[in-house]
């Protein structure tokens, strides 16, 4: 029975150190107003070479950006500016008090979405590149929504 009691205790104190480890693994970024936001496992971080910073998994990179933007319609002319190509724009809220707007864009002939969202008062700008066929912005489990969810302003 003392063999059954130690391999019980030895078993739980592995499951305390995996569930550590995982939450210790979970990568936090910092924007330069100083609000954070959680990397969605799997990315990697990179620099765009523009100094931004880009999460890259396979083929979707995610970029995001503390905005001045105070609007959909302001974000849109800063992509604009930028050279993105304006195609279409909806609202895909759904994130609890954060209102998001979907845009879609083009640039150089890669579809790339921006997602407007205002956090705390604060303006933020995702956009993600070379999206996938099965691209649901409303799943838990889609990165952007990660990311978008986990915006922390309290440093800002």
């Amino acid at each position: 029975m003392k063999l059954n009691s130690k391999i019980v205790v030895a078993l739980l104190l592995c499951v305390v150190a995996a569930i550590t480890v995982g939450m210790v693994a979970a990568e936090d970024l910092t924007l330069p107003d100083g609000a954070t936001f959680t990397v969605p496992d799997g990315f990697t971080v990179q620099d765009d070479g523009d100094g931004n910073t880009a999460l890259v998994k396979d083929d979707l990179a995610i970029i995001v950006l503390a905005s001045d933007a105070k609007s959909p319609d302001d974000a849109k002319k800063t992509l604009e500016s930028k050279g993105y190509t304006f195609k279409s724009q909806k609202d895909v809220s759904g994130f609890g008090d954060i209102k998001v707007f979907e845009q879609a864009y083009d640039k150089d002939g890669m579809p790339i979405y921006g997602y407007v969202c205002e956090v705390d008062g604060s303006s933020y700008i995702v956009c993600a590149a070379n999206d996938p066929s099965d691209w649901d912005v409303s799943n838990s489990d889609n990165p952007v929504n990660i990311i978008i969810k986990s915006i922390d302003t309290s440093n800002v």
